[in-house]
């Protein structure tokens, strides 16, 4: 049996050399049990494509491995042969054909939606697409909510709302928070939703380059200095197209399967005896 690393150099051989290979090929193994280029393809397409790296198809092949190993030592054990387990793998069978057939009987053609249908839904949807309102947003921050603590930010303010004052190097000096102090006291770009209500209403009334009285939040004070202002905007059809395709994708697949449902039990309907069902759950308590 191959060591760790050499299964997983193996396998990233054979993946580097799958142009070469043919389907049959094994790609990683453990014990008797192998992994062929075709399968390990199929684990890598069943992968989202954000995480779709080496990395994470090493780990995946070696949880199959493993997998299968342990369903060929619960065969050797006759396990799949105990009534329970055998009716269990039976409907679990079942329902992988039930789901691969519904997938397919309810796919949209590939041309789905049109563009028309895309514009409408654009249109209609206008409010899921509009970005929040967002600031870009230096501050100056001091820890604490007693008087003291008060005080301090009061002094800080006035030193940065002085004629020709530098608010950045005022920040690096004064601000009690290490990750913005080291950038000057830039925040970056904040949405607006994001933001507790008493910094929200403060950068609100705020003009670009003004600086904000002390603003209690949670635990101390935020002195505030606006640099820029975005507002709320819909994004255009262009940025949404791929979110908009996917969600009416499903809506027409689901459409579709709810619709051939319909018309299997339009054609067979299902009968149940009720006073049989009733019987069985009376023996049951």
């Amino acid at each position: 049996m191959p060591s760790t690393a050499r299964v997983g150099l193996a396998l990233l051989t054979c993946l580097a050399l799958h142009a070469q290979a043919a389907d049959g090929d094994i790609v990683a193994r453990m014990g008797e049990i192998g992994l062929t280029l075709a399968e390990t393809r199929q684990l890598a397409e069943a992968l989202p494509a954000e995480t779709r790296t080496k990395t994470a198809l090493d780990q995946l092949v070696r949880t199959e491995l493993i997998r299968r190993a342990v369903a060929a030592e619960a065969r050797r054990q006759g396990f799949d042969r105990k009534p329970e387990v055998a009716a269990r793998m039976q409907q679990a069978a079942q329902q992988a054909l039930v789901t691969a057939y519904l997938n397919d009987l309810a796919r949209p053609p590939a041309d789905f939606p049109p563009d028309n249908l895309l514009r409408e839904a654009h249109e209609a949807n206008k409010a899921a697409f509009t970005t929040d309102r967002q600031y870009r947003v230096s501050q100056i921050y001091i820890a604490g909510t007693d008087d003291k603590a008060r005080r301090q930010a009061e002094e800080v303010h006035r030193q940065a709302t002085r004629k020709r004052a530098d608010f950045a190097e005022i920040a690096r000096k004064s601000s009690q928070h290490p990750a913005s102090a080291a950038q000057g006291g830039d925040m970056g770009w904040l949405a607006e939703k994001d933001m507790l209500p008493s910094i929200r209403a403060a950068l609100a009334s705020l003009k670009p380059d003004e600086v904000s009285p002390p603003v209690a939040g949670g635990e101390g004070f935020h002195i505030l200095r606006l640099a820029e202002r975005k507002e709320p905007e819909v994004l255009p059809l262009s940025r949404v197209k791929d979110t908009l395709t996917r969600g009416l994708r499903l809506r027409k697949a689901q459409e579709m399967e709810a619709a051939y449902l319909d018309g299997l039990l339009a054609r067979t309907p299902v009968a149940v005896n009720e006073i049989a069902l009733g019987g069985l759950l009376d023996r049951q308590k």
